[in-house]
């Protein structure tokens, strides 16, 4: 990837350097006094120098790309990092203060001081290099336990990135429309990178998650930092008097910018996240992320590329609120549809707000956006984390204000005081040509921007199509029929105990296990503020498996999800009571396991301290329960011991059986049955991938009703235990009482299991 980022760069180099040599010789004549003569007569066809230029502005359009994606991932990393601190405190630490260093500092570019010294070429080159290193290198280079060091490099690094991107907007891009040009579309195109290079990896963002695409973010940022440092060396900072509007300009200019960019991340992050906030239960569930995702990617790019003539109408903001509004509250196909005119028209936007800002002062401008986004995510958080943060009581549930305000501050910015521009000339880059030599050369390097991006859109449609080609649920050729093995476990929105990404180590572990089902609780990671990943779908493609997603993120849940090697007939999703607590979700779903239908609940109950939710949600779970007719068997999270109150209720009144009874030293993960034989339970260490551990239990379909239980534990002599019984060896041997993490991924069987059942003689 760096070697053909480099050479696509290196042309873009060598022409800089020529170009800043030019520069120099005719400011050397204008010193001596010597002038250039104008031909007056009729402009002629573009020269062979003329191309050339325009094959420079091309290479500079690749290169604010690549520096566009970069700043994209830096500035949307900040929210999980935001997310992370408080997650294992279970509240509000302080170290989440730190982003306000973003807030703080950035507005420096607007004193002169700072310009004159950062926004040299030289101090661009510098901000760029210390930013990136900050970044990116701090993910590969830093200890893995290095958490909260992670997080404030990646704030000081988003701060210096911002503040060299906007210096270079605001300060050169002003006189060169072709250079504002290849900035704004920059920033487009680093938009669709994002998007693409996360169709290819299962919506996981590599640079963050893999350390060699790390170092390669790192290279290829550093290469990209020095073109520009050639492109405008020999320039300097210039600062422009802004243009003055009628209206509430600047504060609502970059508000709406700020929103533009919340909303994008909160309902298109990654091709996937549309999926799941209309997924609804089967066999109606709505349209796949695998493949429908990437007609999220054209949408977004047939709004970015065809429609920014249309943000002005009035018409055109009804559109895209009705189909904010479709997506928000309807399910399935229609709600989709909805999120895809909805994604049309955010795209759309993105130029004439980029354009609009730029004639703003870049101080208040910066201050503006970085404040409004940061309450923006810090409003996100507190909408679905109300029951941990002080006065989340306000904000619970409430993320469709911040779609509201978003919509309508769009609609102000570009519909009531879009075109109130005075003291200066508008905007166009067409009336603003000096020549028809430079006309002609401006659309030559539009034609090949866009058709840049076409490709980018296409390569991400691509990585949608080749993962959907190879997407093959199967059960395994060595199981025993009427058999499988089901798992519960809790994975903390697959963030390990180090702040790192876990899918593959979780994908790892389940695949051990040799769990043909498995239920995952706090799984709902497409938000912004968990690094809009797709979890489920991941695991699916990885393992080979079926997949339900549960409520989805308009819920405001923490999320449980199904993953099962055996097809979903069909299902239902659960919010269970809560008048004060978290939102307890919940999927009841019936599979096809060997030509039997046998349901199973995975659920995820309010925490200890929420009494009353907690005995509301008992109680509904035992009624759903109790009114199953077929074979049934419990995936959950019960918060209490065994013997508690909604141990019993679950039961008693919704007539269960606790796979083993005798196992009294259990908190919130439960394994329940009925109407099955149950086989053999163990109980996994979590390894440091999350807090708690894996359970597993071990299950036979009854050939006919009158077949018996087994009722007999066997540990310590697995003779009396057929091979396909037992569970796997990797795990090591029955370990008697805790088995406490001695390094990281150290997962083996502890509290006295393995156990096997069997029937008595």
């Amino acid at each position: 990837v760096e070697v053909c980022l480099f050479c696509l760069i290196s042309p873009s180099i060598t022409a800089s350097v020529t170009m800043a040599a030019d520069r120099g010789r005719a400011e050397f004549r204008q010193r001596r006094g010597v002038k250039a003569t104008e031909n007056a007569a009729a402009p002629s066809a573009p020269t062979a120098k003329d191309e050339k230029v325009a094959e420079s502005n091309i290479f500079s359009f690749i290169v604010e790309g690549i520096l566009g994606f970069l700043l994209w991932s830096s500035i949307w990393q900040i929210a999980p990092c935001l997310w992370l601190i408080p997650l294992d405190a279970m509240g509000v630490t302080g170290w989440e203060g730190a982003v306000a260093f973003w807030i703080v500092v950035t507005p420096f570019v607007g004193f002169r001081f700072v310009q004159r010294s950062l926004g040299s070429p030289f101090g661009l080159f510098l901000l760029r290099g210390l930013g990136m290193a900050c970044s990116f290198g701090a993910y590969p280079l830093l200890p893995v336990e290095a958490k909260i060091t992670r997080y404030l490099l990646l704030v000081v690094g988003t701060t210096f990135l911002g503040m060299a991107w906007s210096m270079q907007f605001w300060g050169y891009s002003g006189r060169n429309k072709s250079q504002r040009f290849c900035m704004v579309g920059g920033f487009a195109v680093g938009m669709f990178l994002n998007l693409a290079l996360r169709a290819w990896f299962r919506s996981l963002h590599p640079v963050f998650v893999y350390d060699e695409w790390g170092y390669a973010a790192l290279a290829v940022g550093g290469v990209c930092s020095f073109e520009r440092l050639i492109a405008l060396w020999g320039q300097s900072y210039t600062w422009q008097k802004p243009a003055q509007f009628a209206g509430p300009g600047c504060a609502l200019a970059n508000t709406a910018l700020a929103l533009l960019v919340i909303l994008t991340g909160l309902f298109f992050g990654d091709s996937s996240v549309l999926s799941r906030w209309v997924n609804s239960g089967f066999p109606d569930a709505g349209p796949s992320p695998n493949p429908w995702g990437a007609s999220v990617i054209l949408a977004f790019g047939f709004g970015i590329l065809c429609l920014p003539c249309v943000a002005n109408f009035f018409v055109w903001w009804l559109i895209g609120s009705a189909g904010a509004a479709a997506l928000y509250f309807l399910d399935s196909t229609a709600g989709y549809a909805g999120g895809l005119v909805f994604a049309v028209y955010l795209g759309s936007l993105y130029p004439q707000l980029l354009r609009r800002v730029a004639q703003h002062p870049i101080g208040r401008s910066m201050f503006t956006f970085t404040t409004v986004f940061v309450a923006a995510v810090v409003f996100l958080v507190w909408a679905t984390a109300y029951n941990f943060v002080p006065g989340g009581e306000f904000t619970r549930e409430r993320t469709h204000f911040a779609l509201l305000v978003g919509l309508v501050a769009l609609g102000f910015a570009t519909c009531v005081f879009g075109d109130t521009v005075t003291g200066s000339k508008k905007d166009d880059d067409d009336s603003n040509a000096a020549s028809m030599k430079e006309l002609l050369r401006k659309r030559h390097l539009s034609r090949k921007a866009v058709a840049l991006v076409g490709l980018l859109i296409l390569a991400g449609v691509a990585g949608v199509m080749v993962r959907y080609q190879a997407y093959n649920p199967k059960l395994s050729a060595s199981r025993t029929p009427h058999e499988f093995t089901a798992a519960i476990w809790t994975v903390h929105f697959g963030i390990d105990n180090y702040g790192h990404n876990s899918f593959d180590n979780m994908a790892n572990l389940i695949n051990n296990s040799g769990a043909d089902i498995i239920g995952l609780l706090e799984t709902d990671a497409a938000k912004p503020f968990l690094g809009n990943v797709d979890m489920a779908m991941y695991l699916s493609e990885v393992l080979g498996m079926y997949t339900d997603y549960g409520p989805g993120p308009r819920h405001h849940t923490w999320g449980c999800l199904l993953l099962s090697r055996f097809p979903i007939v069909r299902s239902q999703h659960f919010l269970l009571p809560s008048p004060h607590g978290e939102i307890a979700p919940a999927i009841q779903a019936t599979l096809l396991i060997d030509g039997e239908h046998v349901d199973v609940m995975v659920v995820h109950m309010g925490v200890d301290s929420d009494d009353l939710d907690r005995k509301l949600q008992a109680k509904t779970l035992a009624q759903v329960m109790k009114a199953v007719v077929n074979p049934i068997f419990f995936l959950g999270y019960i918060t209490c011991q065994p013997g508690g109150r909604d141990y019993n209720q679950l039961t008693m009144d919704g007539n269960m059986t606790d796979i083993d009874a005798t196992e009294k030293d259990r908190w919130c993960e439960y394994i329940l049955y009925r109407d099955l034989i149950r086989q053999g339970f163990a109980r996994i260490t979590h390894g440091g991938l999350t807090d708690t551990e894996m359970q597993v239990g071990k299950f036979k379909v009854k050939s006919s009703p009158a077949e018996q239980d087994n009722d007999e534990m066997v540990y310590g002599d697995d003779s009396r235990v057929p091979a396909r019984l037992r569970f796997p060896e990797r795990f090591g041997e029955r370990h008697v009482g805790h088995h406490y993490t001695r390094f990281f991924l150290d997962h083996v069987f502890h509290m006295n299991t393995p156990r096997y059942f069997v029937r008595s003689q």
